[in-house]
C-alpha cells in the first residue's frame, strides 16, 4: 500500500517560495516589483516570475525542474508542513495551481 499527498500552492505562496529559495541559494531576484506569475505546463512545468525592474524594463525569471521542487520543499519546511525525506516528490498542476506531489511507500 502507498500513500499519495498533494500540497497545492496558491500564487502568493508560490512567489514567496521562489523568492525565499533564490535568496537562500545566493541568486536573489533583480531589484524591482514582482508583476505577474505565469505557469507553463508543456513539456515540463515552468513557473515564470515577471519582474518590473527598477529601471523600468521587464525581466522574466523562469524556474523549473529540481530547482522548482527544492523551492517548494523549502517553503513547506519554513511553514512547518511535514515533507518526509524518504518519499518520492514531483511537481504537478492541479486545478491550474502548482502542486507538490508526495508519494510515500
Amino acid at each position: 500500500m502507498r500513500e499519495l499527498r498533494c500540497i497545492i500552492f496558491e500564487e502568493n505562496e508560490l512567489i514567496k517560495a521562489l523568492i525565499g529559495y533564490r535568496r537562500r541559494t545566493g541568486k536573489p531576484l533583480p531589484p524591482g516589483q514582482v508583476g505577474k506569475l505565469e505557469i507553463d505546463k508543456t513539456p515540463e512545468i515552468i513557473v515564470r516570475l515577471n519582474i518590473i525592474a527598477d529601471h523600468g524594463g521587464p525581466i522574466i525569471v523562469p524556474t523549473a525542474g529540481a530547482e522548482l521542487a527544492a523551492a517548494l520543499i523549502a517553503y513547506c519546511i519554513d511553514v512547518r508542513v511535514p515533507v518526509p525525506a524518504s518519499s518520492k516528490k514531483s511537481i504537478t498542476i492541479i486545478d491550474g495551481h502548482v502542486a507538490l506531489k508526495i508519494m510515500k511507500q
